[in-house]
């Protein structure tokens, strides 16, 4: 059965986060470990905050079907967006993850098969 999942940006698990303590680890600490920021904003305060985005979607098996596969059309959507706040020493003030999930198109397979 084929499969294509698309991935972009950079996903952060909360085992990522579990390395990062407030008070101590610093903007360079979270950028070593997982790279570029999607987004970057520095307040007025001096307080930074670095953003981590990340989505996945993987369609539908049925989708590849010859000839029915575009009734199928849709798949699995998965995001997740990481905030860290800095403080004007470029310490970590705080740390928040929000994910989010759903689906498009319709399935005839239960979701555990795919």
């Amino acid at each position: 059965m084929l499969a294509a999942c698309v991935s972009t940006g950079v996903n952060v698990t909360p085992e990522h986060l579990s390395n990062f303590l407030p008070g101590f680890s610093t903007i360079d600490d979270v950028t070593t470990q997982l790279g570029t920021p999607t987004s970057q904003v520095t307040l007025k305060s001096g307080s930074t905050i670095l953003i981590y985005s990340f989505a996945t979607s993987r369609p539908h098996p049925e989708s590849f079907i010859p000839f029915i596969g575009p009734l199928f059309a849709g798949g699995e959507i998965r995001s997740s967006t990481v905030l860290f706040e800095f403080d004007e020493n470029g310490v970590l003030r705080s740390q928040r993850r929000t994910t989010s999930s759903g689906a498009s198109g319709w399935s005839v397979l239960p979701s555990d098969a795919m």
